[in-house]
């Protein structure tokens, strides 16, 4: 009989996964010569498995419950940075006592996942990422800043992607790029309080 994967471990598949989808996408970006030729299929492959966990994490709770930001968000980074591969800045501001968020912990994963898997994918050696959790009236704010970043051609559509993902479980979330190239990723997420009195 197999044991079924908890959160932490979902959570941990989740970020290799998105990790090779983000690496192959990056060589595919580089490669005009089409040299790659097996990527496509990897891509799906990974895309397919990457459906499965989400359907799995989303499974696993059918109403919303208490999740704790802080937590899932210091599992996201460890799991980012080990896929990653580059050497990087990162600075945490995690809130003390944060309220607890309103939604299915197995979809906050994913969004806190792959925002980071954003902010982190156009950084080079040397990069700086600084992520912040906050208390705001009735929401909690994650906040993902990537310094010294690269260009990414995809990213318009990343971010809808991401947006409406936030969007399905009733967050919101923005991104901003300034002429710098510093990438702002902001998820706001209500809290249990405020979700409660609806």
């Amino acid at each position: 009989m197999t044991r079924e994967p908890n959160l932490d471990d979902l959570t941990t598949l989740l970020g290799q996964c998105l990790g090779r989808i983000d690496e192959r996408a990056y060589r595919l970006q580089q490669n005009d010569d089409a040299d790659d030729l097996d990527a496509p299929d990897v891509l799906e492959q990974e895309a397919a498995t990457l459906q499965e966990l989400v359907s799995s994490l989303i499974e696993r709770n059918e109403a919303p419950q208490p999740c704790d930001l802080n937590r899932i968000v210091h599992r996201a980074i460890t799991s980012c940075l080990a896929e990653l591969g580059t050497p990087i800045v990162v600075r945490q501001h995690l809130a003390d006592n944060l309220p607890l968020i309103a939604c299915q912990a197995g979809q906050l994963a994913f969004a806190t996942q792959r925002a980071l898997m954003i902010a982190v994918g156009r950084l080079d050696a040397g990069g700086e990422l600084l992520v912040t959790t906050r208390a705001e009236e009735d929401s909690v704010l994650l906040e993902i800043e990537s310094r010294g970043g690269l260009g990414d051609h995809h990213l318009q559509e990343r971010a809808e992607t991401l947006c409406d993902f936030v969007a399905s479980f009733g967050g919101n979330c923005r991104m901003a790029r300034d002429e710098r190239n510093n990438l702002l990723v902001v998820i706001e997420l209500l809290q249990v309080s405020a979700f409660d009195d609806r």
